[in-house]
Parts: structure tokens; sequence; C-alpha cells
């Protein structure tokens, strides 16, 4: 899986097993080699990113049927961006381990801009209903590259616990 950038810049870009995910990377330095929680111990993932727009999720989740969604939904983040950048703000002092199948992580929620108005827009154009999105940065996992997708606020119920911050300090 290679992320390749969307936009016309070096910004954002489109990963995800299945390269239907608007993503934006951040970089969060001097993590631990290991951390334990829950009773795993876990490995820093080799990159991160804020995953800003699950298109793939969002087709599955909701039963989206509009032809050419990926690619619509991608043009449209494209031009909303010109004028409404979306940018990482801050992590927030909440940690959250994940757990699907045999899928282990840890998240930290984070706060990033102009989102929310995105969502409003795909709502509003396309007659959807689609949650904002629980913005977070997956930091370690079980397995290399096996986070589990939480994509609104029912993922987060299913399946996260919230957890006391394993000893990370980020900026």
């Amino acid at each position: 899986m290679t992320n390749r950038f969307i936009c016309g810049g070096e910004k954002y870009q489109v990963g995800g097993p299945t390269e239907d995910t608007i993503i934006l990377p951040v970089f969060p330095a001097d993590l631990p080699a290991e951390i334990s929680a829950e009773g795993y111990k876990l490995t820093p993932r080799n990159e991160f990113h804020v995953s800003l727009v699950c298109i793939g999720k969002i087709i599955e989740k909701h039963n989206v049927s509009i032809p050419d969604f990926i690619s619509k939904i991608t043009n449209n983040f494209c031009d909303f961006v010109q004028t409404n950048p979306i940018d990482f703000l801050r992590y927030r002092d909440e940690f959250k381990f994940a757990a699907l199948d045999e899928k282990r992580s840890v998240v930290v929620m984070c706060d990033v801009s102009n989102l929310d108005k995105f969502f409003t827009l795909i709502n509003k154009k396309y007659g959807l209903n689609l949650e904002y999105p629980p913005t977070h940065v997956t930091l370690y996992t079980l397995q290399q590259k096996r986070g589990v997708f939480l994509t609104d606020s029912e993922d987060i119920k299913k399946l996260t616990k919230q957890i006391p911050n394993p000893g990370l300090v980020l900026k």
C-alpha cells in the first residue's frame, strides 16, 4: 500500500488498504519503541496520519450507491481545501485502546480545522446524513499497518476503551 498525494500538492493523500481514504500525514516525534496497553505490547506505526474522509467505509456503512462516489468526493475535497484548508491543530490528552478481530491499537484523539464544514457540504450536496468523524491518530499497533477503522461515534463506542495516557508526550 502506497499513499499518493492529491489536490495538486504534497499535503493530502489517498491511502488505506483499498486507497479510498483521504488522509493528512502527521509526524509525532520521540515515541517509545514499545508500550503496554490492556495487556498487549504494541509498537509504533511506521507512518502516521489523520483519516479525514474514509470514503470506502462511508459507502459500506451507508449503502451509498452514487456512481463514481470515490472520485466525486475526492474532487469535492480538493475543491474545498483550496479556500478552506484542513489542518492538524492539536493532540488531545485522550487516548483509546481499539480492538477488532485480531487487531489492537492505541490512538490519540486530535483536532483538525474545517473538516466539519466539509462534511456539512457533502451531506447537503449528496443528501446524506454523515457524522463528523472522530479525528484521531493511530500511534501503536499489535501488527504493523493493522489499525482499526474508527469512522463514527458508533465505532468509538463499540470498538474502543478509554485508557490513561501511556506515558507519551505529544506536541
